[in-house]
C-alpha cells in the first residue's frame, strides 16, 4: 500500500473542512417568540358604593361608682368581672356614725314638732287674753260713757288690751319659729338618711364591674373611685368622614345643598363593622349621632357614631374597628382584579394589549376595593384586554400572546 507524504496529508484534510464549512447554512438571529400573558376583560357589575374609615368601640353605658360618704369599708360584695343588676349591692362602708347622726336628727325633729305644740297652745292662751282684754276695753268705754268708771281704769282697760294683742303676735311668730327650726331638723333628718343610705353603694346600672383597688378596711373620701360598671350589651363604634365624603353622601340620598337630614334620616343609615381579625363584614349597626356642630374646620371631617347590638359579646370597648357606610348603587361599574393595577409616581395605571397584541400603559382613576376586585372610575373601556398575569414580562410597546381568561362567578365579589 503506497504512503502518502504527511505535508500532503495536512492539506488535503484541511481542504476537506474548507469545503464542508462552505456548504453550511448562515448563522443569522432569529427573534424568541412574543412572551404568553393572560388578559382578562372588565366585568360589569352592579356594586354598592361605600364610605369605609376606621374607628373605635365604646361601651354604650359606662358608670364610675363612686363614695358617696366618708367612711371605713367594711365589706365589699362583688368579684371583678361579676355580672350585677341594677341596684346591686358592691360595698358596706361603716355606716354607725351615720345611724347615730339619723337618731339625733330624728330626735331635733321630735323637739321641734313638740316647740311647734307648745307655741300652739300659747297662741290659744294669748286669744283667750285679748278676747277678755276686748271685753274689759268695751266695759269701760261703756261705764265711761255713763260717767260710772275713771280715766285711769279706761285707759288700764286701753293697755291691758294692747299688751294682749302683743301677747298673741309673739305666741303666733314663735308658732312660725318653730315652725322653721322643725323644717331645718327635718332637712337635716333627711340629709342624715341620704348619708346612711349612701353607705351602701350599689350599682347605678346594669352589666359587668371592673376590678376594684380598694381593700376591706380602707378609708374611702366622698368622690373616690371604687370601681367601674360597664354595660357593653351595646357597642358605638366613633369614626369620622370627610367633607368629601359627606357631599357625596348627601347627593346620594338626593339631599338639597342647603337641605337639612333629620335626626330620623341619619339613624335609617345602615353601617357594617368588621375587626381586624374578620375577613368580611360581619356585624351590622345602624347610625346613631351625627355631630351637631358640624365638619370640624381643623381636621375637615365630620364625626359620626353607630350603634351595634352586642348579646353575643364579639365586640368589645376600645377596640379599632373598619366601619363601612353604604352610600349609593351602581349599576354598570367596571371592575377588575387589584393585581392589575399597577403604580408608579404618575399613579394607577393598567397594561392592556391592543388590536396588533402590543403592550400599552393606560392611565385610570381607581375607586373602591373589595376582596380583590377594584372599580375603575376612568380611563378604561368595557371592551378592553387587560393584563393579570405575566406583568413582569410584559412592557409597553413589545408585542405579547395573550391567553384570554373569563371571570366566573365564583372569582366576582358579591354585589
Amino acid at each position: 500500500m503506497p504512503v502518502l507524504n504527511p505535508r500532503f496529508a495536512g492539506l488535503t484534510l484541511a481542504s476537506a473542512v474548507l469545503f464542508v464549512g462552505c456548504g453550511a447554512p448562515p448563522n443569522d438571529y432569529v427573534a424568541p417568540p412574543p412572551p404568553d400573558v393572560t388578559v382578562m376583560r372588565p366585568v360589569v357589575q352592579s356594586i354598592v358604593e361605600y364610605i369605609e374609615e376606621n374607628g373605635e368601640t365604646e361601651a354604650v353605658e359606662r358608670v364610675e361608682v363612686r363614695a358617696r360618704v366618708r367612711g371605713f369599708v367594711q365589706a365589699i360584695e362583688f368579684a371583678p368581672g361579676q355580672t350585677v343588676d341594677r341596684e346591686t349591692l358592691l360595698y358596706q362602708i361603716e355606716d354607725d356614725e351615720y345611724v347615730a347622726r339619723v337618731k339625733l336628727s330624728v330626735a331635733e325633729v321630735a323637739a321641734a314638732e313638740a316647740a311647734i305644740s307648745v307655741a300652739k297652745a300659747q297662741i290659744l292662751t294669748s286669744q283667750a287674753e285679748v278676747d277678755r282684754a276686748a271685753r274689759e276695753l268695751e266695759r269701760q268705754r261703756s261705764l265711761l260713757s255713763q260717767q260710772a268708771t275713771s280715766q285711769s281704769e279706761f285707759d288700764a282697760a286701753i293697755a291691758a288690751d294692747e299688751a294682749a294683742k302683743a301677747n298673741l303676735a309673739a305666741a303666733e311668730s314663735a308658732v312660725e319659729a318653730a315652725r322653721a327650726t322643725r323644717q331645718q331638723s327635718q332637712a337635716r333628718l333627711d340629709q342624715s338618711q341620704l348619708d346612711l343610705g349612701y353607705t351602701q353603694v350599689t350599682a347605678p346600672i346594669a352589666g359587668r364591674v371592673t376590678k376594684t383597688d380598694i381593700r376591706l378596711g380602707n378609708l374611702v373620701e366622698s368622690g373616690t373611685e371604687l370601681t367601674v360598671v360597664v354595660d357593653d350589651s351595646r357597642i358605638f363604634a366613633n369614626f369620622n368622614i370627610s367633607d368629601r365624603q359627606l357631599l357625596q353622601f348627601r347627593e346620594a340620598r338626593d339631599q338639597s345643598a342647603s337641605g337639612r337630614m333629620s335626626q330620623q334620616t341619619w339613624s335609617q343609615v345602615r353601617v357594617l363593622l368588621r375587626r381586624e381579625s374578620d375577613t368580611g363584614f360581619p356585624f351590622e349597626g345602624r347610625l346613631d349621632y351625627v355631630d351637631q356642630e358640624g365638619v370640624d374646620t381643623t381636621t375637615g371631617t365630620l364625626r359620626l357614631r353607630a350603634v351595634f347590638e352586642n348579646e353575643d359579646g364579639g365586640l368589645f370597648p376600645g377596640l379599632f374597628v373598619t366601619v363601612r357606610v353604604a352610600v349609593a348603587t351602581r349599576d354598570d361599574a367596571l371592575l377588575v382584579p387589584a393585581r392589575a393595577v399597577l403604580r408608579d409616581r404618575v399613579g394607577p395605571f393598567l397594561l392592556i394589549v391592543g388590536e396588533d397584541n402590543r403592550v400599552e400603559r393606560r392611565d385610570i382613576q381607581t375607586g373602591q376595593q373589595s376582596e380583590g376586585w377594584v372599580v375603575i372610575d376612568q380611563g378604561l373601556a368595557e371592551n378592553e384586554r387587560i393584563i393579570v398575569e405575566g406583568l413582569q414580562r410584559a412592557r409597553p410597546g413589545i408585542p405579547v400572546n395573550p391567553l384570554e381568561k373569563t371571570a366566573t362567578p365564583a372569582d366576582l365579589p358579591p354585589g
